[in-house]
């Protein structure tokens, strides 16, 4: 088994290189009938509650964040500067200055279709039966409003459970220097007129890009792909869930105890090694991978497609590097053996761009 997982494989060249792509521009997708899906079960017999599950992530996979957020509502608080994907795959922020700001004043509006489970927050009964939570937070330089929102994905698996309850968030925060003399932006206000046409769109599902400039191959990657590779004797579990981008399995290890391995298709920043960072680079198939390894604990992430520009022209330079973002294959272990996973690594990014 362990020769089929860590085969060494070919990258394309066009993984290694430093090109720049320019975030699309989304644009309203009408409203469709919803096509039965089935699940990619990885030749796995699982029971319908997790097949439900895994068709919750597909359709997340499928589903464009861009999409459910209103350039044209964000215009109306500031010059969008940047629009695209900073955060993670499911994510979608526009970076807006407000007129009369600062030159460093920003308004920052995210839409995350993954946020962490939370109960914060009170209950808005602004926005019909939606299920909606306010949260608020303010510091000396910034003001932030996140409206918390049930979001219905649909499910054609049938199953004698209720379909799980996934939940979305619009963050508007604004960013003031010290020397501004500007409005202050009604957070809450950018929030709701946000969300207010966010729930307007979600029926439509508006589908992310496949050609062209704003399409991302990483986004539409099922990450638990590799639960194929193995034999069903040869994976001690594989924890199924509705999270689009992460996979956690434990294989088994021969004379040895099993390791978890969690996978993660993201994004981060275009790497810049600073002083003191622990993080070292590798070559490996042509693929630039870097590794850190920290205690009993390894990652190695290894970036898969070319810079992601979400920076419109003109936008200041003080702003311009968080507007470029790479996605990037992340393997974490629970055992230090770096090195010994390089392959694997590699085999998985590749796997994710065919």
């Amino acid at each position: 088994m362990a020769v089929a997982v860590v085969a060494s494989v070919v990258v394309p060249s066009a993984l290694t290189g430093c090109a720049t792509v320019m975030a699309g521009t989304p644009t309203e997708t009408p409203s469709a009938p919803v096509e039965y899906l089935a699940p990619n079960t990885h030749s796995r017999s699982i029971i319908p509650a997790d097949k439900m599950l895994l068709e919750v992530a597909e359709r997340l996979r499928r589903l464009d964040p861009c999409g459910l957020l209103p350039e044209k509502v964000i215009a109306g608080y500031g010059e969008v500067r940047q629009l695209g994907p900073q955060l993670a795959l499911d994510t979608c922020t526009a970076v807006a200055h407000p007129p009369g700001g600062a030159k460093h004043d920003e308004l920052n509006v995210t839409i995350d279709l993954s946020p962490a489970p939370t109960t914060d927050g009170r209950l808005d009964r602004s926005f019909g039966d939606t299920e909606v939570y306010r949260t608020t937070t303010a510091r000396d330089n910034s003001a932030g409003c996140t409206l918390r929102f049930a979001l219905d994905i649909p499910v054609t698996v049938t199953a004698d459970a209720v379909p799980p309850t996934r939940f979305a968030t619009i963050e508007a925060t604004q960013y003031r220097s010290d020397e501004s003399i500007g409005d202050v932006v009604p957070v809450c206000d950018v929030a709701a007129d946000v969300l207010s046409v966010t729930l307007a769109r979600v029926p439509s599902l508006p589908a992310r890009p496949t050609s062209g400039q704003g399409r991302i191959r990483l986004a539409a990657a099922d990450p638990c792909e590799i639960v194929g590779s193995f034999a069903p004797e040869d994976l001690v579990g594989w924890q199924i869930g509705s999270d689009p981008y992460r996979c956690v399995l434990t294989p088994h290890a021969d004379n040895a105890a099993p390791q978890t391995w969690s996978i993660h298709y993201g994004l981060e920043p275009e790497f810049v090694p600073t002083e003191g960072d622990d993080t070292r680079e590798v070559m490996f198939d042509g693929l630039t991978l870097h590794i850190r390894e920290s205690g009993d604990s390894c990652r190695i992430s290894a970036p898969v497609e070319s810079v992601i520009d979400t920076n419109r022209p003109g936008v200041e330079r003080h702003n311009w590097s968080g507007g470029r973002n790479v996605p990037v294959v992340v393997l974490t272990s629970d055992t230090p053996n770096c090195d010994e996973l390089v392959p694997l690594t590699v085999e998985i990014a590749d796997g994710a761009l065919t």
